[in-house]
């Protein structure tokens, strides 16, 4: 670790944090990054001198333990804090990410709203042209390469390599799986197939296109690109999603084929993060049509998997209302089957998710906990269930809101697993 003084600019190269991932009640940063701080705020760059978190400073700022963090497809999220017990409760973690764009959050004050941070947003910019007025000073060395990277990665710069990543994959990522959570959303995606098999009414992130599985000549120029565009910052990865909203219907041979390739080509082995994860969606069908060939390959792979299942209900009137076409008995038997992958398969872990909503049939929530608490008779050891809230684009009043949370700890109190509330976090 190097630290300088620059033009009023303190910066530190080098600076290591946590090799794993964490949930605890305060920031920590993972992998390897640099930092200049400037009277106004904090900024810390990634491997290749891409900003990655930002932060106001001074009394102004919401609070000290919050932070912004941007990602590599061109979001900002704000990393909103609170009473711990209360929003690990509802989330897993100790945070609350509060998104740049719509989505589900059931939240209705909006960062992005603040002045506080607002400014410190606007403040990157002016801070990236003043570092290249600096360079001339920087003399030669460590110091000198990171403001040059620094000022070559500028916010023209970062948005145009956030369409690369996305023109690489055929298109932007609508919707990260919930588990991702446990990487703090730091994936490199890959594409192993387009489209959904069913096509719900009421679902807003997936794609209208048919199932269609990717090529291996696309899936390896995918990883080939991807190598190229991370490059320094792979080693700040271990994490891999095969996308996009049912990687398990392309089959084992092609997620192994995919898994396998992207562990080699992006070196996920020699990352500084440790323990591989693979994360991907599955579906009703694909989960009771896989065999158990297609969960040996997945074993076998160098990762420890995640796949996580949209059931949505066990109840037939919702299904029927979400434009779901599956029955509720299909729904049922793909419960038990997440349980027997969770019980068989050590190092692959099946989640659930089912909605939550006030306009839902009644017999929608009743159904979940006959499910996942009624027939259970102990308590899981793995796999999460999480609850999506069905949002028709209308701010929720707070009398709804209020009834909505309640719903759920009254869920949560009787389901024998996990139990949280799933933001969808695109990428």
């Amino acid at each position: 670790m190097e630290q300088h003084r620059l033009g009023g600019l303190d910066i530190v190269i080098g600076r290591w944090g946590s090799r794993e991932y964490a949930k605890v009640s305060y920031p920590l940063r993972y992998g390897c990054f640099s930092e200049i701080v400037s009277p106004e705020i904090a900024c810390q760059f990634n491997l290749n001198g891409e900003l990655k978190f930002l932060q106001g400073r001074g009394r102004d700022w919401p609070h000290p333990a919050e932070w912004l963090k941007r990602s590599p497809g061109g979001d900002w999220i704000y990393y909103s804090g609170g009473e711990y017990r209360e929003i690990f409760g509802l989330f897993g973690e100790y945070y609350v990410p509060r998104l740049s764009y719509r989505s589900n959050c059931i939240f209705r004050n909006d960062p992005f709203q603040d002045d506080r941070v607002n400014s410190a947003l606007q403040a990157w910019g002016p801070l990236c042209e003043g570092l290249t007025d600096l360079l001339p000073s920087a003399g030669t060395g460590p110091l000198r390469d990171f403001v040059e990277s620094v000022c070559e990665h500028d916010p023209a710069a970062l948005a145009r390599r956030a369409r690369r990543l996305h023109a690489l994959l055929g298109g932007r990522l609508s919707v990260l799986p919930p588990d991702t959570r446990h990487v703090d959303y730091d994936v490199i995606p890959v594409v192993v197939a387009d489209g959904c098999l069913y096509h719900c009414t009421f679902c807003a992130v997936k794609s209208a296109r048919a199932f269609r599985p990717r090529s291996r000549d696309d899936i390896q120029a995918q990883i080939e690109g991807l190598r190229e565009l991370y490059a320094r910052d792979v080693a700040n990865y271990n994490s891999l999603f095969l996308g996009c909203h049912d990687a398990l219907a392309a089959g084992g041979e092609k997620i192994a084929f995919a898994a396998a390739r992207a562990h080699e080509v992006l070196e996920m082995g020699a990352s500084y993060m440790k323990g591989a994860r693979l994360f991907l969606f599955g579906s009703v069908d694909s989960l009771l049509s896989s065999g158990e060939d297609v969960f040996e390959a997945i074993r076998r792979l160098p990762f420890y998997t995640h796949i996580n299942v949209g059931l949505e209900s066990a109840d037939s009137e919702t299904l029927e209302a979400l434009g779901k076409p599956v029955s509720a008995g299909r729904v049922a038997r793909a419960f038990e089957r997440m349980l027997e992958i969770n019980r068989s398969y050590p190092n692959i872990e099946v989640s659930a998710n089912f909605v939550c909503g006030m306009r839902l049939p009644p017999g929608h929530l009743p159904s979940v906990v006959s499910l996942a608490g009624e027939r259970l008779n102990r308590q899981a050891e793995k796999g999460a269930l999480y609850l999506s809230p069905l949002l028709d684009g209308t701010p929720l009043q707070a009398s709804e809101k209020r009834k909505l949370l309640q719903a759920f700890r009254e869920v949560k109190m009787r389901i024998r697993m996990p139990v949280y509330l799933y933001l969808i976090q695109r990428l």
